[in-house]
Parts: C-alpha cells; sequence; structure tokens
C-alpha cells in the first residue's frame, strides 16, 4: 500500500482498465488530474480545443474499436460544453468515462468562481442526469477511484453510454491510502432464456419470409459475426436501422440495406413483406421505423415479431409488441438461435429469389444518379466514387445532412466502419468524431464526407487533428447552407430563411475552406472538375495527417424518399392553414 494523491491513484486505475487515450481541456478545476496523465506513458492525452470535440472523439473511438476511451475537462463551461456530444453518446450506445473537475468541496454555498448555485447548491452535475446513464458525484477523495470502477462498469454492461464522474477539484490534490491491483471491472454477458430461444426457432421455422432486422446494438462486441452467420446458413435476409449498417457486408446478396424514410426501396419493402422480424439491438428508432407507420414498415400483427436486447426497456415499451422477447446480449441470442435451429434447417428459396429481385431494381432506379457527373456533384456519384476507392475496412464518418445518401449508395462492408449520428442527430459530430475513429484504429483510412455547415459548428476539431497528427481525411461538401433541411423547408413553404449561408443583403456567403484548413496546417485542395475528383480523391487519403478535400456537391440532391416520416405531414398541415389565410 502508497500513499498517492487521488489524481495519480485515479491514472493507475484508468490504465488498470485499458484506457489509453484521454480526450481533453485543460482548466484549474482538472489541472492535478492532467499532470498525473503526464506523468503516465501508457495514456496518450489528445487535447481538445473545444469540449464537443473530445467527447464526439471519445464517442466515435468505442464506436469503432469497441475500447473505451475517457474524457477529462475543467469547472463550468468546461463541463456543460459536453452536453451535445453526451446526447449523441446516450443515444447512440456508446460507452465513455467522463470525469469533470467540480469547485472545491469547502467552498459550496459560497458561490465560488464558476459555480452554479442560483437554483440549488452545487448544481453543476445535475445537469448530467438526463446525458448519461448515470452520474457520480463523488463525495471524497477516497472515494475516486471505486466510483471510478463502477463508472467504468456501468458504462460497458447493459446497453452501453456514457458515465459521468464529476470530483470537486481539491480532491485530486489529497493523499489517499492506494492499495491497488483489484484488477479491471468486467463484462457481463447475459445468455439467453433457452424456453425463448425455443419459442423463437418455432417462429422463424414456420415463417415463409423471415428477416433479420438489426440496430446498432448488434455491432457490439462479437455480435455482427453472430448476426452475419445466423443468416447466412438459414437463407434469412438482413436489413438494419443506420447505426446497424454494416452488420452484415452490404454487399451480400441477403443484405437489404437500411429502413426509413430514405432507406432502400429493398429493406422497406422487404420488411413490409415480412412475415417474421427477428429484430436484434434496435429500438425501432423514428425515421429508421418511417415513424412507425405500418403502410411504410412492418404491421406487428399480423407480422410476429422476435425481439432481442440486451436493455429489457426496450421490449414490449408501446412501440411494436413482441410475440417473444428475449433479454440478452445480442451475440449469445444469435449464437443460441443458429444451435436450436441447427436439428432442422429451415430453407426460405422463394424469399431469396423475392429478395433478389427487389436489389437488382432498386440498383437500377438508382444506376442514372450514381453515373451523373457534373459539377456540383450529387451526393450518389461522389459516394459510389469515395466507395470505389477505399479499401473494405475503411472507416466512414457520415454527417447527419449526408447520412441518408450514405445509406443508399455507400455499401458498408464491414462491422463497425461505419459512425453516423442516428440518435440525436448532431450537426457538427462528424469532424470531431473522425479524429476519435483515425486515434482508434491507427494505419486504417478514416474518411469523413462532412457538410460545410457542419464544418462551421465544430471548427475547434481541425486544430485538434493538426496538433494531435491525426491520420484523417474530411471531405468537405460545399453546398453553400444547410441542404438537409432546406429541403424540407422549400418543399413546404416555398421560400427560404436561415439555410442558406447569405449576407443581410440576400447575396451568397462564401467561404474558402482551403484557406480556412491551410491556415490551421491542414493539407487541403478542392475538386473543380469531375476529372480531378478522383486524383484528388486518391492524394487526400494517402497525405500522412489531416486533409481535407473541399468538394463542390448540388444543394438540392436527387435523394430517393422510399419511406415516410410524419413531421412532414406536420409540416403539411401548417402550410395548409397559412396558404388558405392567404398569409405570406
Amino acid at each position: 500500500m502508497s500513499i498517492r494523491t487521488a489524481a495519480e491513484a485515479l491514472v493507475r486505475v484508468m490504465v488498470e482498465h485499458g484506457i489509453d487515450t484521454v480526450f481533453g481541456t485543460v482548466g484549474h478545476g482538472n489541472l492535478p488530474l492532467v499532470d498525473a496523465i503526464a506523468g503516465e506513458p501508457r495514456l496518450r492525452y489528445i487535447s481538445a480545443y473545444h469540449e464537443q470535440v473530445a467527447i464526439h472523439a471519445a464517442d466515435a473511438y468505442y464506436r469503432t474499436s469497441g475500447r473505451v476511451a475517457a474524457v477529462v475537462t475543467t469547472v463550468g463551461p468546461g463541463a456543460t460544453n459536453l452536453t451535445t456530444g453526451l446526447g449523441d453518446a446516450l443515444l447512440d450506445c456508446s460507452a465513455v468515462v467522463v470525469i469533470t473537475g467540480g469547485v472545491p468541496s469547502a467552498y459550496v454555498r459560497r458561490d465560488p468562481l464558476q459555480a452554479l448555485s442560483v437554483a440549488v447548491d452545487n448544481a453543476q452535475w445535475e445537469i448530467f442526469r438526463p446525458l448519461t446513464k448515470r452520474v457520480h458525484p463523488v463525495g471524497s477523495a477516497r472515494d475516486v477511484v471505486p466510483e471510478f470502477r463502477r463508472a467504468y462498469a456501468e458504462a460497458i454492461n447493459g446497453r452501453p453510454g456514457p458515465v459521468l464522474l464529476h470530483v470537486p477539484l481539491d480532491f485530486f490534490s489529497e493523499g489517499i491510502e492506494d492499495e491497488g491491483g483489484a484488477g479491471p471491472s468486467p463484462r457481463y454477458v447475459p445468455y439467453p432464456d433457452p424456453t425463448a430461444i425455443a419459442r423463437a426457432a418455432a417462429l422463424i421455422r414456420a415463417a415463409e419470409c423471415p428477416l433479420i432486422y438489426a440496430g446498432g446494438g448488434a455491432q457490439q462486441q462479437n455480435a455482427p459475426e453472430a448476426v452475419s452467420a445466423l443468416a447466412s446458413r438459414y437463407g434469412i435476409p438482413v436489413a438494419t436501422s443506420m447505426s446497424g449498417q454494416g452488420v452484415i457486408n452490404e454487399d451480400h446478396p441477403l443484405s437489404l440495406g437500411t429502413t426509413g424514410v430514405v432507406g432502400t426501396r429493398t429493406g422497406n419493402t422487404a420488411i413490409r413483406e415480412a412475415d417474421v422480424v427477428i429484430a436484434i439491438g434496435t429500438r425501432f428508432p423514428e425515421m429508421d421505423a418511417s415513424s412507425w407507420r405500418p403502410d411504410f414498415f412492418a404491421q406487428f400483427p399480423p407480422a410476429r415479431l422476435i425481439h432481442i436486447d440486451i436493455d429489457p426497456d426496450v421490449i414490449n415499451r408501446g412501440v411494436f409488441p413482441a410475440e417473444v422477447g428475449i433479454v440478452a446480449d445480442a451475440a449469445a441470442a444469435a449464437g443460441a438461435l443458429a444451435e436450436e435451429l441447427a436439428d432442422s434447417p429451415p430453407s426460405f428459396p422463394a424469399w431469396r429469389e423475392r429478395v433478389a429481385e427487389l436489389k437488382s431494381a432498386w440498383e437500377q432506379e438508382l444506376a442514372v444518379v450514381r453515373a451523373t457527373d457534373q459539377l456540383p456533384f450529387e451526393p450518389a456519384y461522389l459516394l459510389t466514387r469515395l466507395r470505389a476507392a477505399l479499401p473494405d475496412d475503411a472507416v466512414l464518418v457520415s454527417g447527419v445532412g449526408i447520412r441518408h445518401a450514405v445509406a443508399q449508395h455507400f455499401a458498408i462492408r464491414r462491422p463497425r466502419t461505419l459512425v453516423v449520428g442516428s440518435g440525436f442527430g448532431t450537426m457538427g459530430q462528424e469532424p470531431a468524431a473522425a479524429i476519435g475513429a483515425a486515434q482508434a484504429l491507427p494505419g486504417r483510412a478514416v474518411v469523413a464526407p462532412i457538410g460545410d455547415g457542419a464544418l462551421l459548428a465544430c471548427l475547434a476539431a481541425i486544430p485538434t487533428a493538426v496538433t494531435a497528427g491525426t491520420n484523417l481525411t474530411w471531405l468537405l461538401l460545399d453546398n453553400g447552407g444547410y441542404a438537409s433541411i432546406a429541403v424540407y423547408q422549400a418543399k413546404h413553404y416555398g421560400r427560404l430563411l436561415g439555410t442558406d449561408f447569405v449576407t443581410s443583403g440576400a447575396k451568397p456567403y462564401a467561404v474558402d475552406y482551403t484557406q480556412l484548413a491551410r491556415s490551421f496546417g491542414a493539407w487541403t485542395d478542392r475538386v473543380t472538375s469531375a476529372e480531378d475528383l478522383e486524383p484528388k480523391l486518391k492524394a487526400a487519403i494517402a497525405y500522412d495527417g489531416p486533409a481535407m478535400l473541399v468538394v463542390p456537391v448540388t444543394p438540392r440532391p436527387r435523394i430517393q424518399g422510399t419511406g415516410h416520416w410524419d413531421v412532414n405531414d406536420i409540416f403539411a398541415a401548417g402550410a395548409a392553414i397559412r396558404a388558405g389565410s392567404g398569409d405570406g
């Protein structure tokens, strides 16, 4: 047993738990902890130029590698700047451990610097309750290490997510007795109830048109391999949510692509025609489930639902009724189903033939837009060329504006090679998330097609990547505005406000993003013709460091709306009232 500061003991236990990367910012509220990190050669510290960059990077670090990174920030705004990124990590089930400094413990009720104490004394940690799985306000220096152990276990077990430790800054500097040697917190793997597995297998055997529907939970440890094996062995087609892309190779004959508002027509048609749906690791998100409309998504009943999830609160929560609910680890449940079906393997030749017809028709439907090479480019053409330029194991970080085009035009071929903000949908996540993916998987190509609006929302990602020497490529889609929202605004209201980048005089406001990136020290270039897209794309991907290739894209892309979103109906109703009143 030795005497260490609580900060030094915390750093030791972080390493003990396998953490090797810390994203953070420095302030007086966490300076002792950052100094302890500086003294630990097994920890890599990535200095973020804004706290939002740190949390988005740590989120993507986990999603691509399955390993936990830590985020450390200071008191006050250093902590509150994390809120948006925590929402993404929480709703997309990403395990992160966040450590925020707090005001000195003896100063509570004295209104100290950066304290939030108007409504409730020392209320900083209260802000994070709806944004994390759990918040741990640490009560003493000797509690720092055990509370970290609890936080790590909570982050990785069950439905993964962010957990936050709030540590008064004086605790970091206190000496404590550090016993050490307790070992890392284990990951608990819940196995399925054999009775439920038998009932599920009976439904599958009796089915004519079964379908696996995989969500982000099917990306967790060993699950993609188990789900793909189940599908391939018994000929069951697979559709996914956006966060489930890559659970099965999307070039596989059984892959249907995504469902939802702008999913694939194959996926949306097949899930409506399926008579048994095996849903694995999904909450049936609104946009992926076409606002839960049975005329655009599955109808339960008459279709029969087998719902597998590690979180019992997800099953039969009022979205769709499950005939068989299985609370279990996705990999364990998929493996158990495969074993249960082994004695009398089902076969669905007619259903597989139907799926092949749907896939062929969909590919023909997209052929023209994918081949349109005029500037400004269609996202479909750009993503088609990008897919051809990248190896199968490249990581794509998709922005909230481009994610639907990615779902239709960029085949994800390996598990955990797509980072997409599908739950909270933060514009600005993608420039920073690419940093985390690249730090987690050195040597792998990491490319982030990002909107110009997203970059402006998170400019601090550029200097963060440059100073860290991060090897990544931002593909900046320059369309002069928030095009994904402008589409809805133009459709329903016939006029634009706030979605195009214009001056107060309504003149287009253009940013020279190449000069901007160059000023921070990144490699940069701009595509000016269809002919120079491929060579400049290859040069950007090959560059050893952060690179930004600026590509003009059309602000009015041709996207195939194959599903439904009730928000469109809400907009249309309001616009009809306005039109009837003669206003505007």
